[in-house]
């Protein structure tokens, strides 16, 4: 019986000093999460390529001091990927990203907007894009915009574009996210409240907006072509008055390569064709597609903007390379990079992280850059109020022109 109770006295003692050790040993709250964002910001800062060509360093350096703070106190995985996403936006890299991840990703505050979408204009102008039904009979279309809560419509504007730079976000570019500040415009909590003043008759008037709308997505086109036949899910095609052949890619996709074939065929006789790449989201093409590019009938005009990214870049690029096309519009997103995947020691998640840029044709990355068209654009409040669209009626005008010499020639 006493050897039993010194048994069970020695069982005890050891399981006690078992379960203290165990607790020593056990990591502190928070310190998986401290190593895994400090691998992370170990591999940001060896192989990251773009700190520099961004201007971004110290920005970085300054951030990831807190954010390894916030790590080391987390309690979490959904709080530790908000820690992640906070970091890819210091980072301000449209191509960086979860790939995946064994928590529940955060849910982010939904942003609201008046619906409300404008375009720079012509002489430091500013013109209504799109804006929703409560707003449409003022707000209409192609409405010069002159204020925005009582300051100069295009300061406000590009205020607000560039503190969205300077504070951090998923866009590669200050044009990019100068973008979403005209496209999303005057993103804030629900119910905020904004004054629009606007010409109307040659007069201004004041229009009072609600941000009531989910910013979710964001206009990428206006005045489009009609009759725009549909291949696949991503390929538009028309031909136009003046005997111009127009084509929309949305993505670059399968779609591409059989709806250049169609519209080729299609519209043999043109005098030459657009490719209208604004808002194009990228994808992946190959050398199958670079074929078809050559192919192309001369003229070419390429439209683009900031809302050109990725595969869309370089399509631009490659249209002006191989079939001598000319650029109309404003610069695309600079968001172009090969990329990789990396992951958390713990296995937590996977990011894709960018290693290197896609390269313009005059050597300087795409990444930041983007593609310069070769004709600036924007839009002419005049036109788009009626119902025309800027830079394609200047790439026609191109067209035509460019037809008119080889038929004099």
């Amino acid at each position: 019986m006493k050897c039993y109770r010194a048994a069970a006295v020695l069982l005890v003692v050891v399981w006690g000093l078992g379960s203290t050790l165990a607790a020593r040993a056990a990591p502190a709250p928070g310190s998986s999460y401290a190593s895994d964002f400090a691998a992370f910001a170990k591999e940001v800062d060896q192989r990251y390529p773009f700190l520099d060509l961004k201007g971004i360093r110290a920005d970085w350096d300054r951030a990831k001091k807190e954010l390894a703070q916030r790590a080391g106190q987390c309690q979490s995985d959904e709080e530790f990927l908000g820690i992640v996403y906070d970091a890819v936006r210091t980072l301000r890299d449209g191509h960086m990203g979860v790939a995946r991840s064994r928590a529940r990703r955060p849910e982010f505050p939904v942003r609201y907007y008046p619906g409300v979408s404008f375009l720079p204009a012509t002489n430091g102008r500013v013109v209504v894009m799109v804006a929703p039904e409560a707003y449409a009979a003022t707000l209409k279309t192609g409405t010069v915009v002159t204020k925005i809560d009582g300051t100069d419509a295009r300061r406000y504007l590009d205020d607000r574009a560039k503190a969205a730079w300077s504070g951090g976000g998923f866009f590669s570019s200050p044009e990019r996210a100068a973008l979403f500040e005209y496209r999303i415009a005057l993103r804030g909590q629900k119910g905020e409240k904004h004054t629009i003043t606007c010409l109307v008759d040659g007069q201004e008037k004041q229009v009072d907006a609600t941000a009531d709308l989910a910013a979710r997505g964001w206009p990428h086109t206006y005045h489009r072509p009609e009759g725009l036949k549909r291949v696949g899910r991503s390929f538009y095609y028309a031909k136009l008055d003046g005997d111009v052949g127009y084509v929309y890619l949305r993505r670059v996709d399968r779609s591409a390569a059989p709806g250049i074939d169609e519209a080729l065929k299609a519209h043999p006789g043109v005098v030459g064709w657009i490719v209208d790449l604004r808002g194009n989201g990228g994808g992946g093409y190959d050398a199958a597609l670079i074929d078809r590019i050559k192919r192309f009938p001369r003229p070419v005009a390429v439209v683009i903007d900031a809302g050109c990214a990725s595969a869309g870049e370089t399509l631009a690029r490659d249209f002006r390379r191989y079939a001598d096309a000319r650029l109309f519009g404003s610069k695309t997103a600079g968001s172009s990079s090969s990329k990789r995947t990396w992951t958390f020691p713990s296995g937590i998640a996977s990011l894709v992280i960018p290693t290197r840029s896609r390269w313009r044709a005059d050597r300087k990355p795409i990444e930041l850059n983007g593609i310069d068209p070769d004709v600036q654009v924007e839009a002419v409040p005049e036109e788009v109020a009626a119902g025309k669209n800027s830079a394609t009626l200047r790439a026609k005008e191109y067209l035509l022109r460019e037809a008119g010499e080889t038929r004099r020639q």
